[in-house]
């Protein structure tokens, strides 16, 4: 099966527990059971492992796809989709995560900790904020301060972990976004990995620093949910009337608005992906990127921002009266895309990194 199926092969079921999932604050057992049948957490797993072993913007697509049915769904599917570590990580590492039989569910958080060298490993301890999906987790990939290579990542079992339930939020509640602890847990080696070394397996899917491969999936769920705006409007559209008794589907306003927006997304979404097209292919052919082509997907993740927040402002502007109530669709959506817009990873104040590059200075982020 391939990767681009997997959207509508899950619409049913998470069409039937998304209001669930709204609800409780975290996604329905039943469809989380789901999701892991499909595969929909091996997007990056090697091949040999029964992984999809995806490029990034294969994997865009499909969050982008999903979100547009649901945002959080898509929001938490990203943040668990780390199975690059299974290229990445030592093979007992490997062994331990992945040797149960079925995709483990590994929440990460790039929020440095303290991490001190001991024995055969690191000492890790830190509050990592807004770790999504933290209840469902199995696993933690956690960064770490390393005082000899900068970051380091390391994988503990949940059991190691505290979550913290502090996730009491109006939009994206069903993203189980809650912080999590750990205090002076032990990480044998093994289960770590420098931010920037080389990946064991040297597949192209594995050459694009840790950054790379996670940063712009969420930008992915946004611009989804921008569309799914988009979506509902049209949906109201012809059977919503205005006071004078005109559908609303014939009024100028809302099909300009809805035409300007149609177009705002398809930009955005276009560039996001073909920016990182660009980097899938440079590393397929075996050669290094640049910082002016990595600089060019933060932009990119910029501009969704930036239309994502004016799209659904302007969708929302369009229903009226009706997403003020909890139960409508398109407030959801509202609450849900301009709660996502918030994560540090889509602050526009990124777009000083294709800036700064381009008039010939540094970048000024120890990472592009």
């Amino acid at each position: 099966m391939s990767i681009s199926e997997l959207p509508e092969l899950l619409r049913p079921a998470i069409e039937k527990y998304r209001d669930a999932a709204e609800a409780d604050g975290r996604i329905a057992p039943e469809l989380v059971a789901e999701l892991r049948e499909r595969g929909a957490f091996r997007l990056f797993t090697p091949a040999g492992m029964s992984g999809y072993e995806a490029t990034v913007a294969d994997a865009l697509d499909v969050y982008a796809r999903i979100a547009r049915i649901d945002g959080p769904t898509a929001w938490v599917l990203w943040n668990l989709n780390v199975g690059f570590g299974a290229g990445w990580l030592p093979e007992e590492g490997v062994a331990r995560v992945w040797g149960a039989g079925r995709d483990p569910l590994i929440a990460h958080s790039g929020q440095p900790g303290m991490l001190t060298p001991a024995d055969g490993g690191y000492r890790i301890s830190g509050r990592w904020k807004i770790v999504s999906g933290a209840h469902l987790a199995e696993w933690f990939l956690l960064a770490g301060a390393d005082p000899e290579v900068g970051l380091r990542f390391c994988v503990l079992p949940a059991s190691d972990v505290t979550v913290l339930d502090t996730w009491d939020a109006v939009g994206m509640r069903a993203s189980d976004s809650n912080a999590v602890q750990a205090e002076d847990v032990f990480v044998p080696a093994y289960m770590t990995q420098a931010l920037f070394a080389a990946p064991r397996v040297d597949h192209p899917a594995y050459r694009l620093p840790a950054p790379n491969l996670l940063m712009p999936g969420c930008a992915a769920v946004l611009i989804g949910m921008a569309q799914a705006a988009i979506d509902e409007v049209i949906a109201i559209a012809p059977v919503k009337r205005g006071m004078d008794g005109v559908p609303l589907a014939e009024k100028d306003h809302l099909t300009s608005a809805v035409g300007r927006a149609l177009s705002q997304v398809a930009a955005a979404r276009g560039l996001l992906l073909e920016t990182q097209r660009d980097l899938d292919r440079t590393v397929i052919a075996g050669r290094a990127t640049s910082d002016e082509q990595r600089a060019a997907v933060r932009g990119a993740m910029c501009l969704v921002t930036e239309t994502s927040r004016a799209v659904l402002v302007a969708m929302y502007e369009l229903g009226s009266s009706e997403p003020l109530y909890r139960e409508n669709r398109l407030g959801r959506v509202f609450r849900d895309g301009m709660a996502a817009a918030q994560a540090a990873n889509l602050s526009t104040t990124q777009w000083t990194i294709p800036g700064r590059l381009a008039v010939g200075q540094p970048s000024g982020w120890p990472f592009v």
